[in-house]
């Protein structure tokens, strides 16, 4: 009886991990470059579209990414559409 419910709690902790490992890959997967149509002038639109950077940041919309990452000098791309 105790090993069933070893055998169990152990099954159900690799189908946990399984899951969360999933997760992550298709999380990955959606991320894209932005679209950094950045003028002469250097400055972004105030429109409020808001996108996560694979940096865990909202930005207020693609261009607001595009000027951080060049500002920083990292490569940010981005997440999801939508507040982090």
């Amino acid at each position: 009886m105790k090993l069933i419910i070893i055998v169990s709690v152990m099954t159900m902790i690799v189908l946990c991990f399984l899951s969360d490992t999933a997760k992550t890959s298709a999380a990955s997967a959606e991320e894209r470059e932005p679209k950094c149509d950045i003028g002469a002038t250097s400055r972004c639109p105030r429109n409020y579209d808001p996108v996560c950077g694979s940096d865990q940041h909202t930005y207020d919309n693609e261009c607001m990414l595009c000027m951080e990452s060049r500002k920083k000098n990292i490569h940010i791309r981005v997440a999801k559409n939508g507040i982090c």
